[in-house]
């Protein structure tokens, strides 16, 4: 399956994407200590000094900050933890949804009735707010600093968010796992002996796997989307820096994880410093397309592989005891198995 993939434009594009910037993130920390580049000022043409901030290919990149802080490096800076923590979170998400919609999904009375029920309320209450409440005490830095560590922080918010986001996807699970489990050839499989690990293997897996993959992916947008609305609220991923006293300046995010940037420099979007937004914005966006991209080539490749036909269903029917399974022989009143 990996050649198949590697033939694919869009997994090529979206995959590379992700190692580039997670690659020159790890090297830009492991190796130049996450520096980020200060140009306080500028000579311009005139012989006059100018200050920042400066517009993306003026004097850098992607521009500067209103201290004189170089784009490119608080970009690279934070790749590692928008890619690695939304991996994180999409990945913590779908294993809880997996391992609680796939029994939800075999046993739909009593107890997993009201479960399925309990879980459905989730659905009209925006996660954001949720983690909103229990993550401020933890992200947002207190007069005397932060009390536990950025690893510390970094856990608990992935733990949090994680949870917040696995009941529509645990239900997601179960439903599509009780309208495959309706089907004539998975009754008629039950009706010899089969087991719900045999049914789970033989059956259930294979139909779900293209729908396993894009819930996969739709819970890493949900991640991004959970921690963009936070930044928006300066509530950054990894933890929040707050200045206090007389001319303290704005919130800064600990990490300067992508969507973190978008909240720390959302007000200045009534300012024509149009790029501070925008920068780390078409970043995230790029993130998405790329998890978008790797999403519908895994499952093309999926479908052409393993995606089960009418014909094949009618096969998996005839395995377990369809009607071309047995022969009557003429005048005995006999029945062979073939």
């Amino acid at each position: 399956m990996m050649k198949r993939l590697g033939k694919q434009p869009l997994f090529l594009w979206g995959f590379g994407f992700i190692i580039v910037m997670l690659a020159g993130s790890l090297i830009h920390a492991n190796f130049f200590d996450s520096y980020v580049r200060h140009t306080p000022f500028l000579e311009n043409g005139q012989g006059e000094m100018v200050g920042p901030p400066f517009a993306p290919f003026e004097h850098s990149i992607l521009g500067t900050d209103m201290n004189g802080n170089h784009i490119v490096y608080y970009i690279l800076k934070g790749a590692k933890y928008t890619i690695l923590g939304v991996f994180s979170i999409g990945a913590l998400s779908f294993a809880l949804a997996f391992l609680i919609g796939i029994p939800l999904g075999f046993k739909r009375k009593g107890k997993s009735k009201i479960i399925e029920n309990t879980l459905s309320a989730l659905y009209f209450i925006p996660a954001s707010v949720i983690a909103y409440n229990f993550l401020r005490p933890l992200l947002l830095e207190p007069m005397s600093g932060f009390p536990t560590t950025l690893g510390f922080r970094l856990g608990t918010e992935v733990l949090v968010i994680g949870i917040l986001l696995t009941p529509p996807a645990a239900i997601y699970i179960a439903n599509e796992t009780s309208a495959i489990l309706k089907k004539e050839y998975i009754t008629t499989s039950r009706s010899l002996g089969a087991g719900p690990f045999h049914l789970f293997r033989s059956h259930l897996l294979p139909h779900l796997k293209e729908r396993l993959v894009t819930l996969f992916m739709r819970q890493n947008v949900q991640a991004v989307l959970v921690i963009s609305h936070l930044g928006v609220f300066e509530l950054f991923f990894g933890g929040t820096k707050v200045e206090f006293g007389l001319g303290a300046g704005r919130p800064v995010p600990v990490t300067y994880e992508w969507a973190s940037m978008v909240g720390m420099y959302f007000r200045t979007l009534q300012t024509n410093v149009y790029w501070l937004v925008g920068i780390p914005l078409i970043f995230l966006v790029l993130f998405v397309l790329a998890l978008t991209g790797m999403s519908r080539a895994l499952r093309k490749v999926l479908a052409e592989d393993g995606k089960v036909s009418k014909s094949e269903e009618e096969s998996d029917l005839q395995s377990v005891g369809g009607r071309d399974d047995f022969t009557m022989i003429k005048g005995t009143g006999k029945t062979l198995r073939r």
